[in-house]
């Protein structure tokens, strides 16, 4: 019966201290969220989606061109972020970035041997995200983590 007593009077006491405590450690109600947590008026909130490393293979005339590309991609709307979130709208999304990038690799016969680490990231960004927009309108901006070239002799 002694037993009995003691643990349910250590259960009540724990539980006294658990609720003095927890009182103590909530923050207060009437407090605003920590700033930067909410976008500033006028700014668009984008959406972003990693689409991974794309590596191509460029036959110029007289080299190889192996190039590869770490990018993201950024959205506007949060209905077709969710609506390409799933396996195969993302392989939709990367295929058709391959697709993009390839025909602009192809395309990059004009960079001469010792220039192509010269290219415009960010320009080089902005023409993926136009060609792309025809396809998928939501798509406002991308990300060129990395971008690496590397020259074989043909």
């Amino acid at each position: 019966m002694k037993k009995l007593l003691v643990i349910l009077l250590l259960a009540l006491v724990m539980g006294v201290i658990g609720f003095a405590l927890g009182r103590y450690y909530s923050p207060p109600e009437d407090t605003a969220p920590p700033t930067g947590t909410e976008p500033a008026e006028g700014k668009e909130v984008l959406y972003k989606m990693p689409l991974g490393s794309l590596t191509f293979q460029v036959l110029q005339p007289t080299r190889i061109l192996h190039i590869v590309i770490d990018l993201d991609v950024f959205f506007s709307e949060a209905a077709a972020y969710e609506q390409l979130g799933n396996t195969g709208g993302r392989a939709r999304l990367r295929d058709s970035t391959i697709t993009t990038v390839s025909d602009m690799a192809e395309a990059m016969l004009w960079v001469r041997k010792g220039e192509e680490d010269k290219i415009d990231k960010v320009a080089l960004a902005q023409q993926i995200v136009l060609k792309l927009h025809n396809s998928y309108p939501a798509v406002k901006s991308a990300q060129i983590n990395q971008f690496m070239v590397s020259n074989k002799p043909r």
